[in-house]
């Protein structure tokens, strides 16, 4: 559904965030907790968890989302898309201090406990062009020569191997994408596709050299997959069958709803939602995901959502994960960011932003939704891969 768009929306939360304020929370009162869910698994074989995708930009946001996080998962998601520190990693030199602020921030984030995983991007925004630099902010624009480069190009396959590298040296993770929703520049320039094939080919073989045992792989949006979207189905199937042999496993981004639905969503959720990306044979897993709890307007059009609806979709969805044996699923937004609409400045990126406002499985108030019980549900379920 176009989901690259959400990140205009992060660099301006990113920007709230690092002057976050703290702000005493008001107590909500809650409906009752609906009884726990029963379910018919006895085990599961994927890991769950979020991004750290804040409620709102104060102390005590971030430590609800931190708490959160803790409680109702087992695996963190972190997840750079904002941007390349080209020059430095090309020198292999030290990094601008707003890269390693944010890295450290986040190491510092990661329950012990969890599974790590992280996605990283040569990509922009867009998806159609090289990744903006990452210097003592995100998404700067890119500082000559770099701005002329293609991603195959031998600087660029370099500097994003060193890059990986260090990702991978400071924060372990147990699994790395190097690339994220990859499939839209198929669909959208495949001048850029076939440059990003080169360069994930390289950097794959290089870090499998060196972390035999690191599970590398890319994620793909499942709209474009399934022919939406702007997607043809036969050429992404296609296409992504010549990357295979350097992808270890397949990520999903998966979002059934937006304008790429004749409804506005998925409904009823098909048993086949899946089997474009099955058929490659490889193991799966979903890198992010979500459904809105509630209706709201935007860019025109009315989209009717509802707690209901949102319960239905994490069912479906984590017993999809579960039939299928994927290794992990993410809930892009642990709780509602509704109270951060106010900030974003008014027009479509307001808009834009109401598409996952409402996607976490708690509001922003501190109620549980539906949603949450099936989820932890599952949670409550030994994992056995």
């Amino acid at each position: 559904m176009g989901i690259y768009r959400r990140a205009s929306i992060l660099l301006i939360l990113t920007l709230f965030i690092i002057g976050c304020t703290k702000t005493p929370v008001t107590p909500t009162k809650c409906e009752p907790n609906p009884p726990l869910t029963q379910l018919e698994d006895t085990a599961r074989s994927f890991s769950m968890g979020f991004t750290r995708w804040p409620p709102e930009a104060t102390v005590s946001g971030i430590g609800r989302m931190n708490q959160f996080i803790v409680s109702h998962g087992d695996l963190t998601a972190l997840h750079f898309d904002g941007g390349v520190p080209w020059p430095e990693a090309l020198s292999d030199s030290s990094f601008p201090e707003g890269v390693m602020n944010e890295w450290q921030t986040a190491r510092e984030s990661i329950p012990k406990e969890h599974m790590l995983l992280v996605s990283i991007t040569p990509l922009d925004w867009e998806r159609n062009a090289l990744a903006p630099y990452w210097g003592n902010s995100t998404n700067q624009p890119l500082p000559s020569p770099w701005s002329g480069h293609a991603l195959n190009h031998p600087n660029v396959k370099t500097a994003y191997l060193n890059y990986a590298r260090r990702v991978v040296e400071y924060f372990h993770p147990d699994y790395l994408a190097i690339g994220i929703e990859v499939n839209i520049a198929q669909a959208k320039s495949p001048d850029v596709w076939r440059a990003y094939k080169e360069l994930h080919r390289y950097v794959y073989e290089q870090l499998k050299k060196e972390y035999p045992q690191l599970p590398i792989f890319a994620s793909f949006t499942n709209s474009h997959l399934n022919g939406l979207d702007g997607g043809d189905k036969a050429a992404q199937v296609r296409e992504i069958r010549t990357i295979l042999p350097y992808l270890d496993l397949i990520g999903l981004s998966v979002y059934p709803y937006g304008w790429a639905y004749t409804g506005g969503r998925v409904e009823p959720f098909p048993d086949d939602f899946f089997q474009t990306a099955l058929s490659f044979g490889k193991p799966l897993e979903v890198t992010e995901s979500g459904v809105p709890s509630q209706s709201f307007t935007a860019l025109g059009r009315r989209y009717e959502f509802s707690e209901t609806y949102q319960r239905e979709w994490i069912s479906f969805l984590l017993r999809q994960a579960n039939v299928h044996r994927f290794k992990f699923v993410v809930n892009w937004a642990a709780i509602d960011f509704d109270r951060l609409l106010p900030a974003i400045p008014s027009g479509q990126q307001r808009e834009f932003a109401l598409f996952w406002a409402y996607t976490g499985l708690e509001r922003s108030d501190g109620c549980a939704k539906q949603a949450l019980a099936v989820w932890d549900a599952y949670l409550r379920l030994p994992r056995q891969p």
